[in-house]
């Protein structure tokens, strides 16, 4: 193999024990949208049920219907909206889906669909959602209708900050949220994402908690001490050359050299999901020395300089350490999103469960 990612299946139970430990032991439910952020979405899941996680959240039906063909016996809720033709395919399916609008209301009425739905109230995301003042008129049209109404749920959006006003702004939306469930008896009620999770989990309200960037260790852009990296990206070193001082490298001419050195060249580029500003003070791990990403990230390879202490006994194929969770904590860059980050590790970089 060329680059590949380690999913270490240990650590991220143990997270998963950790972040329901955090919740009174309230019910999680695994956030496994998007590819289970970028690193499996069937063997995330699978790993998940053996600490007693039996309920995903998805983006959208395609997702819910991938893990129900791969033989995931679970529950499923659609965390997005819907279109009209999904949630008919939901309802045949028992896929638990998000309700966002009266219109989806009325269509459920209309078309005699009695799916497993979830409320969803904006409560400060401004994204999709009830608004809370209209809670009493949207929960008695379900009553009314018999509609199965298995729960009510609200996303914070700034959860994971980390100054006074962020933290109050949060605050003011669980508020808000306990104000509309106040003598709701449901069977799911949820706001809780992940750094509601580990920032707020005094606050926590309901019965189950959504667990998603926290599973493999991070709240916001940060790793949470106390919990463990799950995911390595390695690859090898694939070339090596020593280069007098001022020569350019990679593309654009836009990094040259301050000194004679050595190079080495891996087979990992934003192809890969090694994204460009990663040159703005990123690095990699060799024989644990610390390398420098110098010049542009190509699409398929970069390059790093190679300090003198390596120089010696650096060969190719020795293993090199691309990214974990210790790395992005490290980083000083901006730009940097771990979602984002994760989410777009490309196809060709080998998932394995270690």
């Amino acid at each position: 193999m060329r680059t590949w990612v380690e999913i270490d299946k240990e650590n991220l139970k143990y997270n998963i024990l950790k972040l329901k430990e955090l919740a009174n032991n309230r019910e999680v439910l695994g956030v496994v949208k998007a590819n289970a952020y970028g690193l499996g979405s069937v063997e995330i899941a699978k790993i998940l049920q053996e600490v007693g996680v039996n309920f995903f959240g998805l983006a959208n039906l395609e997702e819910a219907i991938e893990l129900q063909e791969a033989g995931i016996n679970a529950n499923f809720l659609i965390l997005g909206a819907s279109f009209e033709d999904e949630l008919v395919e939901a309802t045949k399916r028992g896929i638990h889906t998000a309700i966002s609008s009266m219109q989806q209301l009325r269509f459920l009425v209309e078309n005699n669909l009695n799916p497993n739905i979830h409320l969803k109230f904006d409560t400060g995301m401004t994204r999709l959602g009830f608004e809370v003042d209209e809670a009493e008129e949207v929960i008695n049209f379900c009553k009314t209708n018999n509609l199965n109404l298995a729960g009510i749920f609200t996303h914070l959006s700034d959860s994971d900050g980390n100054t006074i006003d962020t933290k109050n702004f949060t605050l003011e939306q669980i508020e808000k949220f306990k104000n509309i469930v106040k003598d709701l008896d449901l069977k799911y009620i949820h706001i809780s994402n992940s750094a509601g999770i580990t920032n707020f989990h005094e606050n926590i309200l309901g019965n189950l908690v959504r667990a998603g960037i926290a599973m493999y260790s991070f709240t916001g852009n940060k790793k949470t001490p106390y919990l463990k990296n799950v995911f390595t990206i390695k690859s090898k070193v694939l070339f090596t050359k020593k280069v007098n001082k001022d020569s350019f490298v990679s593309y654009g001419r836009h990094y040259t050299l301050p000194a004679d050195s050595t190079y080495a060249v891996i087979p990992i580029g934003y192809a890969d999901g090694l994204k460009k500003y990663l040159t703005k003070g990123g690095y990699v791990l060799i024989n644990n020395h610390r390398c420098e990403i110098i010049g542009n990230i190509c699409m398929d390879m970069t390059m790093v300089r190679i300090p003198k202490e390596l120089e010696k006994t650096i060969k190719i194929s020795d293993e090199v350490t691309v990214i974990n969770a210790d790395i992005i904590d490290n980083l000083n860059i901006p730009e940097l999103c771990v979602w984002e980050f994760m989410t777009g590790i490309g196809r060709r970089v080998k998932r394995i469960i270690v």
